[in-house]
């Protein structure tokens, strides 16, 4: 998916649910969501099977993590599917730039939690990207996401490259 379907996507569930709370967009999307708290380095995982479709999430991140990792394994389930219909959608993959099913489950998250027209507004008053980050309630890292994926829709800024591929498994639970 390119990055015009996956944010005209992403906008679309947030316009059906009314908020950008991924438990809630979880709920609306029919995707049952599960608590684990006995993972230790597993932060979420996408699975498939039977018409059902869950996320597994570790029930010892705190409420932005959470939320975080919701809107990648959301991202998975709707742009991977079908892939997912052949196996798991595992964690060890969570957030690998490197592959291309991965960055775009970071994209879709990225617009799933982040409204363009205030990330832009916020750029435009000179909010740097930390600080956006952090208004955002996101990882340096997911901001960093967004701000490419508004460089290829076309808006006029200039996105660091400096993204921490790994920013994912770096977390202490």
């Amino acid at each position: 998916m390119d990055s015009e379907q996956c944010h005209k996507r992403a906008r679309e569930i947030i316009r059906q649910v009314g908020r950008r709370d991924m438990k809630r967009v979880a709920q609306e999307l029919n995707i049952k969501v599960l608590y684990n708290e006995n993972f230790t380095k597993l932060l979420g995982m996408y699975f498939y099977q039977w018409r059902n479709r869950f996320i597994f999430l570790n029930a010892n991140l705190d409420d932005i993590w959470q939320n975080m990792v919701l809107a990648h394994e959301i991202g998975h389930d709707q742009l991977h599917r079908e892939l997912a219909k052949q196996t798991q959608l595992q964690e060890f993959e969570l957030f690998r730039l490197n592959s291309r099913t991965e960055y775009e489950a970071n994209a879709f998250a990225a617009h799933l939690l982040m409204d363009t027209d205030t990330v832009y507004a916020e750029l435009k008053d000179g909010c740097d990207e930390f600080t956006l980050a952090q208004k955002m309630n996101c990882n340096i890292n997911l901001a960093l996401v967004k701000l490419q994926e508004m460089a290829k829709l076309g808006y006029d800024i200039r996105p660091s490259e400096a993204i921490d591929s790994q920013f994912f498994k770096k977390i202490r639970i």
